[in-house]
């Protein structure tokens, strides 16, 4: 479509303020890529040095699809949402075998990326006029048309809008230049108004609605989980147990826990065991209250690693949180 006199402002402001980041220095396919990947449900600030140390260990496509999971999913811990890994190490090998793709739909054919990750791609590293929608192309959206759809609804007819607007020219700049408004200026509490550069064509403002907008959903209840994990100790060493398939955390390694102390008990009859200690991990709607202990024990079964290998092992959050509290514990030193 020909430009509107939305699209030269917010491009101009884009141009001259926009945040610099490392994926934006250079931003090839695969850089682009993983930054998305990363960004999924994750905060800008958060992925900054994720981004940095995975490029430097995977600095192309190539090296990602000769990597073994294991080191791929250690290099993501603390980012959460594995799956996001898993897709990213299988579409490398994909992209080794078939080509880097060329197009959105292409992107779409690879494991983990749908309609927005796709046309982030596309536009900002292959220069196609591709639309995407998030969450603040959504928000700025409702503001500048003060749609008060909700949901699924506000979500399609956003994608209507960003493909209407979407330019020929520049595809990236203008996607870049929407989600950047979102984030810095045009954010869920205290909007800058003052200094949009495109308050003259927004509707919200014009009505001081911009509070109302996006029209806020219900919140979910929390939901409450009891876990219970013991970390089994035996002459320096510390086992941990392969988390199997259809589990949280498939695929990583943790020590072993449980939904009541219990099975725990069964499962290491022999065992030793410290004081309780407790923390609370939050995982989206999830709210995890993780009790746990220090166990010594000969564990049948159990494979057993040095203090250095536990390190380096892809460990859920709340497991590697609860590592570190017990190592700053004078009384149970396990350095």
């Amino acid at each position: 479509m020909p430009a509107s006199s939305l699209h030269e402002p917010l491009i101009d402001w884009y141009r001259k303020n926009s945040r610099v980041l490392p994926w934006r220095a250079n931003p090839e396919p695969y850089a682009v890529w993983v930054s998305e990947m990363m960004l999924q449900q994750t905060q800008v600030a958060t992925v900054l040095d994720y981004f940095r140390r995975w490029m430097e260990r995977f600095p192309n496509i190539e090296s990602l699809a000769s990597a073994s999971e294991e080191e791929v999913l250690s290099l993501w811990q603390g980012l959460g949402y594995y799956q996001r890994a898993r897709s990213l190490h299988a579409g490398a090998k994909l992209a080794v075998t078939r080509g880097l793709p060329k197009s959105a739909a292409e992107w779409r054919s690879l494991p983990g990326i749908g309609p927005y990750t796709a046309g982030a791609i596309a536009s900002i590293a292959q220069n196609l006029p591709e639309a995407l929608v998030d969450g603040n192309v959504e928000r700025v959206y409702a503001r500048l048309t003060r749609d008060y759809a909700t949901g699924l609804q506000l979500n399609r007819n956003t994608w209507q809008w960003a493909k209407s607007q979407m330019l020929a020219d520049h595809p990236g700049d203008w996607n870049q230049a929407l989600m950047e408004l979102g984030a810095t200026i045009c954010t869920p509490a205290r909007p800058r108004c003052e200094v949009c550069p495109v308050r003259a064509n927004c509707m919200a403002f014009a009505h001081n609605s911009q509070s109302e907008l996006p029209t806020k959903l219900a919140k979910k209840a929390p939901i409450l989980v009891n876990h219970f994990m013991w970390i089994p100790c035996s002459n320096g060493r510390f086992a941990l147990d392969k988390i199997r398939s259809g589990r949280w955390w498939e695929g990583l390694w943790s020590f072993p826990f449980a939904d009541s102390e219990s099975l725990l008990r069964e499962r290491f009859p022999d065992a030793r065991l410290g004081p309780h200690r407790q923390l609370r991990h939050v995982v989206t709607n999830h709210r995890i209250t993780l009790q746990y202990r220090l166990a010594e024990t000969t564990g049948d079964g159990l494979t057993f690693f040095s203090v250095s290998e536990v390190e380096a092992m892809a460990v859920p959050a709340p497991h590697r949180k609860a590592w570190e509290m017990l190592r700053q514990q004078p009384t149970l030193s396990i350095s």
